[in-house]
């Protein structure tokens, strides 16, 4: 059986990215993701990302270093790479949220975030307020 692990981490986007192409990548994430049994979800915001993904540690780490290598960010920021007892986000090849959309605004406890800059100085020495606020947009399971 394979090791369930996570990395969480921060980028900036090289570029700004429209609607248009911020769905584009999501839908290609949940391609790659669905075939390699990994689960996660994305937040963009004023231009950076937060991501998290999990799954079996060799997909997860080979993803990773797939994303590191994508002209479309930098100045990636690890938060979090570690083995997990179960996923966050089990029905969710990639969920996605642009922070940036006045709709995500109405969920419950995003005023402890709104102001707040994905960055690394705002994250990286509390990891466990970036897993809040990933949690915070996990959707909701659909039915099926």
């Amino acid at each position: 059986m394979h090791k369930l692990f996570q990395t969480v981490y921060l980028s900036a986007a090289a570029n700004p990215l429209s609607e248009a192409e911020l769905r584009q990548m999501h839908q290609e994430a949940v391609e790659r993701n669905t075939q390699s049994r990994i689960t996660g979800i994305l937040l963009y915001k004023d231009d950076r990302f937060m991501q998290s993904l999990e799954g079996p540690e060799s997909a997860v780490k080979a993803a990773f270093g797939r994303i590191s290598k994508d002209p479309r960010h930098y100045g990636i920021v690890v938060l979090i790479k570690e083995t997990v007892k179960e996923r966050h986000f089990p029905a969710w090849p990639m969920a996605f949220r642009n922070l940036d959309l006045p709709e995500q605004r109405d969920v419950p406890g995003y005023d402890e975030f709104s102001n707040a800059p994905l960055t690394g100085k705002e994250f990286a020495s509390t990891p466990s307020r970036c897993e809040k606020l990933l949690l915070l947009f996990k959707p909701e399971p659909t039915a099926k």
